[in-house]
């Protein structure tokens, strides 16, 4: 009876070990690289920096925390939809599956990439010395489209105009 019981505790985990890489659980299928190859950092200190970010879709935005204590990235927004890819944040099997949510500790970090253009608010929670326990700082990521970004080009390019320069014209 001890030996069917054991059997049974190790299949069981073993079909949640293949849950969780199927796609029911932390590992849900969705691709760990990015298709644009850009990679946007926030750090994450005594603030936010950069609080405000912008990006293309399928960019990596990444959360790296060089604070001492832990800190959390929430995103009190439903966002799941919204993924591309994603590293280190949960949601599926939380109490509250609209939250989404990154538990980071000292220089660690997680990242998501998001698939359309969209405005994004998010909070980083942090350890304090506060009689709170907490410190709260707000962000913003601002998704554009990748025609938009494609069909602006730089205000100056000294190569493109030094190019531009040495080009003969008909009415020079």
């Amino acid at each position: 009876m001890r030996v069917q019981g054991a059997v049974f505790g190790s299949a069981c985990l073993l079909m949640l070990t293949a849950c969780q890489t199927m796609g029911m659980g932390g590992g849900d299928g969705m691709p760990t690289v990015t298709r644009t190859g850009a990679v946007k950092d926030i750090v994450i200190r005594e603030d936010v920096s950069p609080a405000s970010l912008t990006a293309n879709p399928g960019d990596e935005i990444r959360w790296i925390n060089k604070r001492q204590g832990d800190a959390r990235v929430v995103f009190l927004d439903p966002v799941t939809e919204m993924l591309s890819c994603k590293r280190n944040f949960g949601g599926l099997l939380n109490e509250n599956r609209n939250q989404y949510t990154a538990n980071l500790s000292s220089n660690d970090s997680a990242s998501l990439c998001f698939k359309n253009p969209s405005q994004i608010r998010y909070v980083v929670r942090a350890d304090s010395t506060l009689p709170s326990g907490e410190v709260n700082f707000p962000g913003k990521i601002t998704i554009g489209s990748n025609e938009q970004s494609s069909k602006q080009e730089p205000m100056s390019d000294p190569m493109r105009e030094a190019a531009q320069a040495n080009e003969p014209t008909e009415n020079k």
